[in-house]
């Protein structure tokens, strides 16, 4: 076994530029498979967080997109008389898409209470936004846009600074946040908010509540009740979609490092065909000829997955490093399973594109080496 490897490695180093080139080009796909499986476990992981609430949401009938809903404070009230005893609170939020610092957010103007209570948001870094022209910021919207603590936030053509960095319990992380008051002030009262919330005991039962709303002629003529957890699974179903796109990209990745040993062993066996068959001349057998190309093909992987750990990591370490005010929305992570996972199976589809190519010994002439 030690002379195999002895030997296997004085070809590697006989053939120096070609074997680095093999190592550099199955690096860069090792690099994208264990970015790839980050990326998958980081959005499991966003998925478990989400937070799934009881409360309910009311939108204008017919709005499909929130922003487009018009509502005014008489079907907050409507709500109340309706169920007094189960709807702790009862408060409107104004909702807006809006392209800041080239970026699409969402902007939420709510009462200043409300954010830390009902809605459950975690202050991070900072303040709330006590005063006039102060706004919160997500941790995404603060990696996406760069912003920090003091940073200056145009919004509608007006200026704010950011006094705060939250974390919301409903996966908004691309959010502005301010006071209502300062919503009014920007946007007019012409369209009044465009979300009422609906703040319920803990002994409420959530559907039932909706439907006894939902079927009140006064809020059935103008709005349309909504469970909050429906908003939240239909975010988890599409992050849940992503996990599956990353994990077939994950089995594309480890398809092409089968394809790359396959194409470097069969150009290896292409013009090392009369030293092949001088090795089945001198007594080599084809097994032992397998075993070479097998201890060949896992040397290249072994060090093509090295440089490619290398350079994760690296990529890893430097997102952490550069968002602004150490904030990761999305933290990538290697664990030491994931990277024991990888390094198996990009071996075993090594070897699987290395079984495809040695194929092909049966057919090598014993004198000229050819097939």
């Amino acid at each position: 076994m030690r002379a195999l490897s002895y030997f296997t490695f004085k070809d590697l180093i006989h053939d120096r530029w070609r074997s680095m080139l093999t190592v550099l080009s199955l690096g860069v796909i090792v690099t994208g498979y264990l970015l790839l499986a980050a990326l998958a476990q980081a959005l499991v992981m966003l998925t478990r967080q989400a937070q799934v609430s009881n409360n309910l949401l009311i939108v204008a009938a017919g709005a499909i997109d929130p922003q487009d809903s018009s509502l005014d404070e008489g079907i907050l009230k409507t709500a109340l008389d309706i169920a007094p005893g189960q709807i702790l609170q009862a408060f409107p939020i104004i909702f807006r898409h809006l392209t800041i610092d080239g970026h699409i957010l969402q902007v939420r103007a709510v009462g200043l209470e409300e954010m830390s209570t009902a809605l459950g948001l975690t202050l991070v870094q900072g303040s709330w936004p006590v005063g006039t022209r102060r706004v919160v910021v997500s941790e995404g919207a603060a990696q996406l846009a760069g912003w920090k603590i003091g940073s200056n936030v145009k919004v509608y053509g007006t200026d704010f600074q950011v006094s705060g960095v939250v974390h919301s319990a409903e996966n908004a992380f691309g959010s502005v946040w301010m006071t209502n008051t300062e919503g009014q002030s920007l946007f007019g009262t012409r369209r009044g908010f465009q979300v009422g919330y609906l703040s319920l005991a803990a002994s409420a039962n959530p559907e039932s509540l909706r439907l006894k709303l939902q079927a009140d002629p006064r809020i059935a003529a103008q709005a349309t009740i909504y469970l909050e957890n429906v908003f939240t699974n239909d975010y988890n179903q599409s992050t849940s979609n992503l996990v599956i796109l990353s994990s077939l990209m994950v089995l594309v990745s480890l398809l092409a490092i089968t394809l790359g040993i396959y194409n470097a062993t069969s150009l290896h066996l292409a013009e090392r065909s009369l030293e092949i068959g001088l090795l089945r001349v001198i007594g080599f057998t084809r097994p032992r000829i397998r075993g070479f190309l097998y201890s060949r093909a896992l040397m290249l992987t072994l060090a093509a997955y090295g440089l490619g750990w290398t350079a994760a990591m690296m990529f890893i370490a430097g997102q952490r490093l550069h968002a602004p005010g150490g904030l990761v929305f999305l933290t990538l992570n290697l664990t030491p399973f994931s990277t024991l996972l990888g390094l198996a199976l990009a071996a075993g589809f090594a070897c699987l594109g290395t079984w495809l190519t040695s194929q092909r010994l049966a057919s090598v002439n014993l004198r000229t080496g050819g097939e």
